[in-house]
Parts: C-alpha cells; structure tokens; sequence
C-alpha cells in the first residue's frame, strides 16, 4: 500500500508450458524482493510479486485462494469487446531510480531465461493518487478468511488509452504512460475481494486495452514458497487428510 517513488517499472509475464515450470518460477518470484533489495543497497526501493491465476493454481491445485480467484472473462464496454485478464506473473519495482528499477528487473529476467515471455511493461515517471484511503479491512485478507493467506491482497491491472484518469471505488494507483497508440495510462486497483475487482472492470469508463488480475502473497507466504513450505501447511494438496 506504499506510494510509488519517482520511478515505476511494471512488467507482466506469461510461460510457455506453465505446469512445468510453476516451481520454478514460484521460486524466483519468492527470491525478488530479497534480491531487489541486495541490489538497491541503501536506496529506499520496493518490490511486489504478482501470480496469475493459473499460477497460483498449479501452485495450491487442491485449496484455492478465497474469494473465487480465476481469470476475469472478455466483456463489452462501451460496445467494445475487452480482452479477457492474462498475465502469469507480475513484477512491480519502484525507487528514485529508473535504472535501479531496470537493473533489477534485468536481473530476474535472466533468471526467468527462455520460459518467460514478457507480454507487457509499463515504465512510469509520475502517478495519480486515489481519492479513496488505502484502508487494510479493505485490501488486506483477514487471517479468519485463511491463515495462510493472511495479510496478502490481489491487484487489478488495465491499462487505457487516452491521458484521463479512471476512477475507482477501491485502492487504485494511476500511472500516464506512453502506449503504441500515444498517451495512455495504466491502473493497479487493489481489493482483498476479486469479486469487486471484476465488478470495478465491468464499470470503467472506457474500454482497457489489457488487463490483468493477480493474487499478492505476504512476505511471509512469499518465504514458504521459497523454501517449498506451501507444501507442508494447509494449502498442501494433502492438507484436508490431516488430523485424520
């Protein structure tokens, strides 16, 4: 919920044969904000960690994360058909420093290697704050909700042609960018509810060019996935034969 720096560098990520590589690339996800910090030293910086929802199924297939997460469907806006959510994985650095930024998405690119495509990216100088306070009942999933999800959020990205802002009824932050078309803008929107964050998409005021929705595990969940510990609590494929 940190406000952005001076730079932003937003990239999204699909794999080719994802069910092999899920593991892997779950790692490396978990590995992110640990390296981008080794990277960036001294320099106030952070780094977000995005999956898709077939990620974060083939990571949990047996306990999905609450809330009915999956893929939002295409719709129509404005009499405009608008491409259905895609996206694997998302990457979201912000410091003072674009090459900062760039440097270490370079690095978990290098680590990505053959099997990710990138499919997006969004470099940002500027943003536009919300009207609407970020506050955590709202965005943050309650530790009654799930235990293992505790403190993680999901995010809604779209990206708009045309420099007016969207608004928006949860948590956004609101990016002007540059598109092949001209001037755009790019908004991250987060709910601990996907539920509303497909119902903010079905009401825009104009149709996104791409979009894309994400589940935003807490470090801790991060760390689990790092040392393989998903596996062994109550989203393991095995959790609902425990006790028994």
């Amino acid at each position: 919920m940190s406000p952005p720096k001076k730079h932003s560098l937003i990239q999204v990520y699909n794999f080719e044969d994802l069910p092999l590589v899920t593991m892997n690339v779950a790692r490396i996800g978990a590995q992110t904000p640990g390296m981008a910090s080794e990277i960036a030293g001294k320099e106030k910086h952070f780094a977000v960690v995005g999956f898709g929802p077939m990620s974060w199924i083939w990571l949990t297939p047996d306990k999905p994360v609450p809330g009915g997460f999956r893929a939002f469907d295409e719709t129509e806006i404005e009499e405009e058909d608008v491409p259905e959510t895609e996206g694997d994985i998302l990457l979201y650095f912000s410091s003072d420093h674009a090459d900062l930024n760039r440097e270490i998405a370079n690095q978990v690119r290098e680590m990505f290697g053959k099997d990710g495509e990138l499919i997006e990216e969004v470099v940002a100088e500027s943003f536009t704050p919300t009207n609407v306070e970020p506050t955590t009942e709202n965005i943050l999933i309650d530790r009654a909700t799930n235990l293992d999800t505790e403190q993680s959020s999901f995010v809604f990205t779209q990206r708009f042609q045309g420099e007016d802002d969207i608004h928006a009824t949860q948590y956004q932050t609101s990016f002007p960018c540059k598109t092949e078309s001209g001037l755009g803008r790019y908004t991250l929107t987060y709910s601990n509810n996907p539920a509303e964050l497909e119902e903010h998409g079905d009401s825009v005021s104009r149709p996104p060019v791409s979009r894309g929705v994400f589940f935003l595990p807490s470090l801790d969940l991060l760390t689990s996935l790092r040392m393989g510990g998903i596996r062994m609590g109550s989203l393991a494929i095995n959790a609902k034969w425990k006790g028994h």
